[in-house]
């Protein structure tokens, strides 16, 4: 369903809006690199819901 596709594309964008945040809240070191790391999870996760959502748009939608 193309609203729960959209749902959780926010989400993530929250997500890693937020890490980005925390990233830039900490000193470098190990929990900065954390934070980091789980920001660019979020963009990974981000970027395979937006090619599912363009698929099922692109397909009718469900």
């Amino acid at each position: 369903d193309q609203a729960v596709l959209q749902y959780a594309l926010m989400r993530e964008d929250a997500a890693m809006q937020q890490y980005h945040a925390l990233a830039q809240s900490t000193p470098p070191g190990a929990i900065h690199d954390l934070f980091l790391f789980l920001a660019n999870e979020e963009t990974k996760h981000k970027v395979e819901l937006e090619k599912v959502y363009y698929e099922v748009v692109h397909s009718g939608g469900v």
